[in-house]
C-alpha cells in the first residue's frame, strides 16, 4: 500500500475537471426529488464523483448468474419486458418490426416475453429533455487537444431529444449502442495527521490505462423518416465505484480484469473472493457491447476482456446479471475469452474461445452458439502458448488464430493470479507470430504458420480463394510499444508521453498458401507457457520454428489506422472498401497526437479514398451501417450505407453524434448531446429495422 500524501497537482488537476462537471449539472441535480436524495453526513458529500450517485436505485438482492437450464439441457432464456412510456412518440422501434440481415439484430417482439400470463411488464420511465446547439455567440475553448476525453463522464438521468443538423437518410431506424471508459478517478478520504491534529484528506484512486476505465454505455435512437435522434446513457458500474470509494482501490477477482491499473490494494485482496459470484453492477464489462447474442435474445450485453457478459436492460441499461462462457456451458472452461468473437451471418453462429491456462501448455477452446443450439458446442481446440489475443478471425470453412509474441510471463503465474495484462505479458521480439488454422466442420487443428514477430489488437477480415489460400487482414504494430502508450497519464499529458509520437500501425494482408495441401500441424516453438518461473521450468525444448511453412504477407496500406471496419455484410469475403480512425496531416508529425480522422481505404487500388476531419474533434469507434436492400431488383453497393461515431469537439468541451455517406464521408448529419462523452477504444454495435 503505497503512503498517504496530502493532495497533489495530479489530484487539483482531476478535481478541476470533477468540479467543471459537477457544475455542469447543478442545474439538473437541484431539480431532483427530495426523496431520492438520501440524507448523509458522509465526509464525501462535497465530492463531485459521489454527488452524481446520490440518487442510485440499488436491488439488494443477488442476482442470477446464469442463463436456467431447462430438463432438456438447452438454456431457457426467457427475457424480461421492458419498455418506456410514450415509446411510439420518443423512439422509433416498435414490436413486430420485420429485422434487417444486420448480424447482431433481434425483433423487439422478443422483449414482450414473460415468465407466466400473469406476470407484470416492468416498465422503465424516464423524462424526456431537448438539447439544443446554438452556434451564436459559443465561448470556444483555446485547448482543443485531445486530453479532456481522458475525465470522468456525466451520468445523464434521463431521455434527451437531440436537435439534428442536416438530414438522416430514411432508411436509418436504428439503435445504435456504444460502450467505453466512463470514469477514471474515484475520490476517497482518509483520515491523517497533520501537524499533530487528524484531517480528513482527499485522494483518488485513478485507473491507469484507457482500456480499464469504469463502463459508460451509450444508447441512441435513430429515426431517419423523422430525421430524429434521442440519446441516454449509463454508467453501469456503480456500486463498484462506491465499492472502491470504501476500499481506497481496486484488485479485480479473476485474470484479464485490468490492462494496466496499480490496484492500490494488498496482496490478500487478489485471492480474498477469487471465483465469486459477481452482482450485476460489480464487473466492469467495457471492450464490447451486442444487442444480441444467439440463443440469449431480449437483452443487451456488455463483454470485458476476462470471460464475462453483462447483460443490460436494453432500454434504460441497468445491468440485471453477469454470467461467464463457463456457466453457459461447462465445455467452455478457461481463464478468459475474447472480446471480439465473431459472427456468421451465413449460418447463424457466433464463435469464440476460451484460453485456459495450465502448468505447461495452454488450450485455446473454440465453441459456437446459435439460435438452434443456444448451449453451444465446442468446435475444437489448439494448444498454443499463452499470450495476449485481442481477436481472431474466421472464413467459411476455417478460423484463424493469430498468436502474436506478447507472451505470458513467469509461465502465467502471474496472468492466474489476477495480475494487469501489461504486467502479465511481455512482448518477445525473437519469437515468430505464429497463425493456428482450424476446421470449422471437423474441429481439427489443420495447419500452423509462422511469419515476424509484431502486434496487434484488431483483425480487419479473412476470406479464401478457389485455391484454398486464406488471406487474413490485420491492422499490425512492430512491438507493443502502442499499449503501453495508451496509459492515462501519457494521455492526459501529452508531452509525457513515451516515445512522443503515438506508435504508427501498418495493415498487412497475410497470405496462408493452400491450407488443405499444407496440412502441416507442427506446434509451436513455444508450446508451454514460456518464461522460467514454477512452470516455465518445466517447459520441454519443442521443435524449431523454421520447420513451420511461412506466411507471406504484404504491406498493404502505410497510413496509421486503427479500429477497423468493414461492410458487415462482407465478413468472410473479400471486401474492397475499410474504415477506421487515422491521423489529419497535422496531427501525424504532432508529437502527442492520437487519432483524429476517419479514414476510408480501397483495399483493391491500395489508396485512401476519403477522409473526414474537423479541427480539435477526435472520433471513436466508426461504426459502419449498410443500407438494406429494397427487394431483389435493389442491388446495394458494398459502401452504400453510414457511418456513425461519437465525436468529441474539443473547443466546445462537449461531443456530437456523427453520420457520414460512407461512400463519399461527406457529412449528412450531426447531433450535439449536451455532454462530453470520453473518447473509446471499444467497439459498437447497431439493430437496425426495415419495413416501417
Amino acid at each position: 500500500m503505497e503512503e498517504d500524501k496530502l493532495t497533489t497537482d495530479h489530484d487539483n488537476n482531476i478535481l478541476e475537471h470533477a468540479d467543471n462537471k459537477d457544475n455542469e449539472q447543478k442545474d439538473k441535480d437541484t431539480k431532483q426529488d427530495k426523496q431520492d436524495v438520501p440524507i448523509t453526513e458522509s465526509p464525501l458529500q462535497d465530492d463531485p464523483i459521489a454527488d452524481s450517485f446520490v440518487d442510485l436505485d440499488i436491488n439488494k438482492d443477488e442476482s442470477t448468474n446464469a442463463w436456467r437450464e431447462s430438463s432438456e439441457g438447452a438454456l431457457d432464456v426467457t427475457p424480461v419486458a421492458a419498455t418506456t412510456a410514450n415509446s411510439n412518440d420518443n423512439r422509433p422501434l416498435e414490436s413486430g418490426n420485420d429485422s434487417s440481415l444486420d448480424p447482431w439484430q433481434e425483433d423487439t417482439s422478443l422483449l414482450n416475453g414473460r415468465d407466466s400470463p400473469d406476470e407484470p411488464i416492468p416498465v422503465t420511465v424516464a423524462p424526456v429533455v431537448h438539447v439544443e446547439h446554438h452556434d451564436e455567440q459559443e465561448n470556444l475553448d483555446k485547448d482543443i487537444s485531445h486530453t479532456k476525453g481522458f475525465y470522468n463522464a456525466n451520468d445523464l438521468k434521463e431521455i434527451v431529444d437531440l436537435e439534428v443538423s442536416g438530414q438522416l437518410p430514411d432508411w436509418l431506424v436504428c439503435e445504435h449502442f456504444t460502450v467505453g471508459p466512463g470514469t477514471y478517478d474515484i475520490k476517497y478520504m482518509r483520515k491523517l495527521e497533520v501537524d499533530g491534529e487528524l484531517q480528513h484528506v482527499s485522494r483518488y484512486f485513478t485507473f491507469g490505462h484507457w482500456f480499464d476505465g469504469l463502463p459508460l454505455v451509450n444508447r441512441f435512437d435513430i429515426h431517419g423518416q423523422r430525421n430524429s435522434i434521442s440519446y441516454r446513457n449509463r454508467l453501469t458500474c456503480r456500486r463498484l465505484i462506491d465499492k472502491i470509494r470504501d476500499n481506497h482501490g481496486y484488485s479485480s477477482r479473476h485474470p484479464g480484469g485490468l490492462f494496466m491499473t496499480k490496484t492500490n490494494q494488498t496482496v490478500l485482496t487478489k485471492v480474498v473472493g477469487v471465483g465469486a459470484t459477481s452482482k450485476p453492477d460489480y464487473e466492469p464489462c467495457s471492450a464490447r457491447v451486442l444487442p444480441s447474442i444467439p440463443g440469449m435474445d431480449g437483452r443487451l450485453f456488455c463483454q470485458n476482456r476476462g470471460k464475462h457478459i453483462q447483460e443490460l436492460d436494453p432500454f434504460d441499461m441497468r445491468p440485471t446479471r453477469v454470467v461467464t462462457w463457463n456457466e453457459v456451458n461447462p465445455a467452455f472452461k478457461g481463464y478468459t475469452s475474447c472480446p471480439n468473437g465473431q459472427f456468421d451471418a451465413r449460418t447463424g453462429e457466433y464463435i469464440n474461445f476460451t484460453m485456459d491456462v495450465g502448468y505447461q501448455s495452454t488450450k485455446y477452446n473454440f465453441f459456437t452458439i446459435s439460435d438452434r443450439n443456444p448451449k453451444g458446442a465446442l468446435i475444437g481446440s489448439v494448444t498454443a502458448p499463452a499470450a495476449y489475443v485481442n481477436s481472431f478471425s474466421i472464413t467459411p470453412k476455417y478460423i484463424i488464430l493469430a498468436i502474436f509474441p506478447m507472451l505470458a510471463t513467469s509461465g502465467g503465474m502471474k496472468f492466474s493470479w489476477n495480475e494487469s495484462i501489461l504486467e502479465s505479458f511481455t512482448f518477445n521480439r525473437s519469437q515468430p507470430t505464429l497463425f493456428y488454422v482450424l476446421s470449422r466442420q471437423s474441429g481439427q487443428h489443420v495447419a500452423t504458420y509462422r511469419s515476424d514477430a509484431c502486434f496487434a489488437f484488431h483483425h480487419v477480415n479473412a476470406f479464401e480463394d478457389e485455391n484454398d489460400n486464406v488471406y487474413v487482414d490485420i491492422i499490425c504494430y512492430p512491438d507493443d510499444t502502442i499499449a503501453q502508450q495508451l496509459m492515462v497519464e501519457g494521455l492526459r499529458n501529452p508531452t509525457q508521453m513515451k516515445p512522443p509520437r503515438l506508435a504508427a500501425s501498418e495493415l498487412r494482408r497475410y497470405v496462408l498458401h493452400t491450407v488443405s495441401v499444407t496440412g502441416s500441424r507442427h506446434p509451436s516453438t513455444a508450446g508451454g507457457n514460456g518464461g522460467g518461473g514454477l512452470f516455465g521450468a518445466f517447459r520441454k525444448t519443442t521443435p524449431a520454428t523454421n520447420s513451420i511453412p511461412e506466411a507471406s504477407y504484404n504491406k498493404w496500406l502505410q497510413p496509421s489506422l486503427e479500429l477497423p471496419q468493414v461492410n458487415p455484410n462482407y465478413k468472410l469475403h473479400a471486401h474492397t472498401f475499410m474504415y477506421g480512425l487515422g491521423f489529419s496531416a497535422s496531427s501525424s508529425i504532432a508529437d502527442g497526437q492520437i487519432w483524429d480522422t476517419i479514414i476510408k481505404a480501397n483495399m483493391r487500388d491500395r489508396t485512401i479514398a476519403g477522409a473526414w476531419h474537423e479541427k480539435g474533434c477526435y472520433p471513436s469507434e466508426a461504426v459502419f451501417i449498410p443500407r438494406p436492400s429494397t427487394g431483389p431488383g435493389d442491388e446495394v453497393a458494398e459502401d452504400d450505407g453510414v457511418l456513425l461515431s461519437i465525436v468529441m469537439d474539443s473547443a466546445r468541451s462537449t461531443s456530437f453524434l456523427l453520420v457520414l455517406d460512407a461512400a463519399s464521408l461527406d457529412v449528412l448529419a450531426k447531433a450535439y448531446l449536451g455532454t462530453l462523452v470520453p473518447l473509446s477504444f471499444s467497439r459498437g454495435s447497431y439493430r437496425l429495422y426495415t419495413n416501417q
